[in-house]
């Protein structure tokens, strides 16, 4: 009687946390299955090049993404969660927040009209690229940080699952032969950006949060508070995202859209750290409990083991069911990203949960940036010898990835010592 009651304390609890999982899990289910549709039925009507290009393309997209972000999915989710019942406040960080991020939206913008109109690779596909940035536009007005912050995640539930519905509905209908491969940014971008319009009118009417036009020092009060981040953020999806531009540039848009295979497999299964870093952040941000921390931790450890060995078994099955054929050495690709998943389920906890809610801006970045200095090392030494391929990039992958979980535990253990 008194486990259960201990059990009934801890549910109670923990009922914000249970929840937020339970609509993120939600999510992320609707997701997966609607992964496992689109996949296979794009690879086969497009063929693996146009695929390929689909991929460079929306890969150039998600880089302006980071620059859209600015940092602000963490920041922004910690300021929200720490000043949720101070109105006036929270006007003023969804305000500047939102302004922020559509100026840099308009400059990612230009930047890529300029590169299409001086890159003749780019110009053959104009349309491909400018549909893609609808993705990147849907990043600078989904006001994800504001329902994570506030514990809401049952609106980007909503939002997300019912626009990606509609999406994948609109790209069978459409999309029927290899010509018309630019419609899916087209329509996946429509979809998104539908969704943030509608998460934008509940922050506005249901939250009844004002946005304020605020003066020039507020916003470059939250720039220069962000920079930091937006350069750790950037440090480390410049080496999660520049494998595809390096086999894209080197390989092919083939080689590239097997390894988009493989990678996506990862992806889809590193769902479950996605969710519980966006389901505890706000939490470890007011209560900053270790004990708590070190429990989940070792669960999520455990988890991890059983998830590789899974994905080893079946791979072949795996890659068969997504590209149409059993490629080798998308099998073996898939089978060395398998092991990041070790080290990304550590530095999860030391890195973005810990060093971010210690408040040690410059640790954080300092891990990012040499993570960033050790992938560029390992690429240039592949480059110099000439031994660039899917492989030797998919290995850099796992072993930039073990650095950073080991320099996460180093930089969070000293500073746990040192508070």
């Amino acid at each position: 009687m008194k486990r259960l009651e201990s059990l009934k304390d801890n549910l109670i609890k923990n009922k914000i946390l249970i929840e937020n999982f339970t609509f993120l899990s939600a999510l992320q289910v609707s997701n997966l299955i609607l992964f496992l549709i689109t996949v296979p039925y794009l690879f086969r009507i497009l063929g693996s090049r146009n695929y390929g290009l689909i991929i460079f393309a929306q890969t150039i997209a998600f880089y302006f993404s980071i620059f859209v972000n600015f940092g602000f999915n963490l920041t922004a989710t910690r300021d929200i969660s720490v000043n949720r019942n101070d109105k006036n406040k929270i006007s003023e960080i969804f305000s500047s927040v939102l302004v922020l991020k559509v100026v840099f939206f308009l400059i990612s913008f230009l930047s890529i009209m300029i590169l299409i109109s001086c890159i003749e690779s780019l110009k053959v596909n104009r349309n491909l690229y400018i549909f893609s940035m609808l993705a990147c536009l849907s990043e600078a007005l989904f006001p994800l940080w504001f329902f994570q912050g506030i514990e809401k995640m049952k609106y980007i539930t909503f939002f997300n699952v019912s626009t990606r519905i509609l999406a994948t509905i609109l790209v069978f209908v459409f999309i029927d032969n290899q010509q018309k491969y630019f419609l899916y940014p087209l329509i996946i971008g429509s979809g998104a950006l539908a969704g943030s319009l509608g998460a934008l009118t509940i922050v506005l009417k249901r939250y009844r949060v004002r946005f304020i036009f605020q003066p020039v020092k507020v916003y470059m009060a939250y720039f220069k508070e962000n920079l930091l981040y937006f350069f750790s953020n950037i440090s480390t999806q410049i080496y999660v995202n520049a494998n595809k531009i390096i086999i894209g540039s080197f390989l092919g848009m083939v080689s590239l859209a097997y390894y988009d295979v493989a990678e996506k497999v990862i992806n889809m299964v590193k769902v479950p750290y996605s969710l519980l870093g966006q389901t505890l952040f706000p939490r470890v941000a007011r209560d900053r409990n270790m004990r708590f921390i070190n429990k989940v931790m070792l669960v999520n450890v455990i988890y991890t083991v059983f998830l590789i060995t899974g994905i080893y078994f079946l791979s072949d099955i795996l890659i068969a069911f997504l590209s149409g054929s059993s490629n080798p050495e998308t099998v073996n690709i898939l089978r060395i990203l398998s092991l990041s998943l070790l080290p990304i389920s550590i530095s999860l906890f030391y890195g973005d949960l810990l060093l971010i809610n210690l408040n040690l801006k410059i640790e954080y970045a300092k891990m990012r940036f040499a993570g960033l200095v050790f992938y560029l090392a390992i690429f240039f030494g592949l480059y110099f010898f000439k031994n660039i391929s899917t492989i030797s990039v998919a290995l850099t992958v796992l072993i930039v990835e073990v650095f950073l979980s080991f320099y996460s535990y180093v930089l969070c253990r000293k500073a746990i010592v040192c508070h």
